[in-house]
């Protein structure tokens, strides 16, 4: 006599996936097309990846800023590749490509005099290498730093730490320094890409 074999009882199958709409799915894959994959691709000139014989222009500022500079910045790529590709139907005129030149040496020249002015670079003999602080444009004259001058009192008597440092020179004013600092930075890799998006439109629809 034939044994009834018993049935199983099922497995739950996992939920299944439900599908985005169209548009939504389009949406999807722009949004990571243009913030992922633009951060990624620029990530040797963001100063993410090292390559050879390159120094970014991230390394100007200090290390405890940069991972509020990099992600700015990457958002600001993305939004230039948006702008590009809406733009792609049109050949950019040359008083645009001009203006977005004059703002990119602009904002270069800002960041460079703010960093030379707003930073202290710091040798540090035990690493061979060098730190950096946004320490503001003044040097207080007062204790424990009485007569002795901004890099000197950093390294001999604030012992390169970032909060005695910040305290010393005024948080307002470090504040301030890191501020200008990131949006300078920000502005003139926006900038830059700006152009550089402009003049691929003008040779794409030549």
């Amino acid at each position: 006599m034939a044994t009834k074999k018993t049935k199983k009882p099922a497995v739950d199958a996992p939920m299944d996936k439900r599908e985005l709409p169209p548009i939504a799915s389009k949406w999807v894959r722009y949004l990571l097309g243009f913030s992922v994959s633009a951060a990624v691709g620029l990530a040797p000139y963001l100063g993410r990846v090292h390559v050879p014989l390159f120094t970014p222009m991230l390394t100007m500022i200090p290390l405890s800023l940069q991972d509020t500079a990099i992600p700015t910045a990457s958002a600001c790529m993305g939004l230039v590749a948006v702008l590009v590709q809406w733009g792609r139907s049109r050949r950019p005129k040359d008083w645009e490509i001009g203006t977005a030149l004059v703002a990119s040496l602009f904002s270069l020249l800002i960041f460079v005099g703010l960093e030379m002015t707003t930073v202290a670079h710091i040798d540090v003999p035990a690493v061979n290498g060098k730190v950096s602080f946004a320490v503001g444009l003044s040097t207080p004259n007062k204790p424990p730093c009485i007569g002795l001058g901004r890099d000197e009192c950093i390294a001999k008597k604030l012992n390169l730490d970032e909060s005695y440092i910040d305290s010393f020179f005024g948080d307002t004013q470090t504040s301030l320094a890191k501020l200008w600092l990131v949006l300078s930075y920000v502005g003139f890799m926006t900038c830059f890409g700006l152009v550089v998006g402009l003049l691929v439109l003008r040779d794409s629809n030549n």
